[in-house]
């Protein structure tokens, strides 16, 4: 009877939610889609580039940084933290984001993980707004660009465009979590939604690759090392017959230090799809998350998520 009420009261909210499954986000791509990798830095003087110092050619060439536009939302990671904080590792963002032209992008920002969800999160607290408005200099050119994060910077960033080597899926777009579903032995038995103003989780999956941000500075104090969230970034396979997502994260932000080998830390979800709008991640060898949502007597995990439009 448990199980007949929750989902009742889920497609409850899911039937009140946007579900307009084929529209189309057309409108708002740009040339910049899909995942992109940082290889290096350009020295400047005067505005002139003089010297590219390639990250496989410097003294951390284990430095990695990875950045996904998706039907204009925006993900990036890192895996450089700083010891002195509560939380050590790297850092990222999430943001909407506008291309102007082949040389201007705005980010909209309003959420991170590590130093940047704190420094947003401080920011928008000081000037009392939701948003951060983030003008970046870029100078876009087919599969590499570079990205001037300030008018005075004499250091560019430069990226280059990750292969598409995967097939587009169901899965492929920028996504929230919007419920938890606590499961006991094996039964849902406690729906609680998730309030962005307390915790932002955002996915963004495109061709078997994936970069998720998990903001929780709205929920805990900065020093709290989970004040530092947690992020990452890694590929994924589908079986749509067995309804089946294997997820294969290779490195992350915020709390998240571990590294791994592509392709080898494996992590299963089972997956109903209500619309192309909103799917059920459910993972039943779950056990609790240490200052996560969910009851204490959780066996189960069950994350709803829905497209960011």
């Amino acid at each position: 009877m448990k199980r007949i009420i929750l989902l009742t009261i889920l497609s409850f909210f899911i039937s009140c939610g946007d579900t307009n499954t084929k529209q189309k986000n057309s409108a708002n791509k740009s040339p910049m889609e899909g995942f992109w990798n940082r290889i290096g830095t350009i020295q400047l003087v005067n505005g002139i580039p003089v010297d590219t110092i390639l990250v496989k050619n410097s003294d951390d060439k284990d430095y990695k940084q990875i950045k996904v536009f998706k039907d204009a939302n925006s993900v990036w990671l890192n895996n450089r933290g700083d010891n002195t904080l509560p939380w050590k590792g790297g850092m990222g963002g999430y943001a909407k984001y506008k291309m102007h032209s082949k040389d201007s992008l705005t980010e909209y920002i309003t959420h991170g993980t590590g130093w940047w969800g704190a420094y947003v999160k401080n920011l928008k607290d000081s000037l009392n707004i939701d948003v951060y408005d983030f003008g970046l200099q870029i100078n876009y050119s087919g599969n590499i660009y570079s990205q001037k994060n300030s008018p005075q910077s004499d250091f560019a960033e430069l990226w280059e465009r990750m292969p598409v080597d995967k097939p587009s899926t169901k899965f492929d777009g920028a996504w929230k979590r919007v419920y938890e579903i606590a499961y006991v032995n094996d039964i849902p038995v406690d729906t609680t939604s998730v309030a962005n103003d307390v915790i932002l989780d955002v996915k963004i999956m495109s061709n078997g690759r994936y970069a998720y941000q998990v903001d929780m500075t709205g929920m805990l104090e900065s020093d709290e090392a989970w004040h530092g969230g947690m992020g990452g970034f890694g590929t994924y396979k589908y079986d749509e017959e067995k309804n089946i997502l294997k997820e294969y994260q290779e490195w992350g932000s915020g709390n998240f230090f571990q590294e791994f080998e592509p392709g080898t830390n494996e992590t299963t979800h089972e997956i109903i799809f209500y619309d192309n709008d909103m799917f059920l991640q459910i993972d039943k060898s779950f056990s609790n998350v240490e200052n996560g949502t969910l009851r204490g007597d959780a066996t189960g995990r069950g994350v709803v998520y829905k497209r960011i439009k």
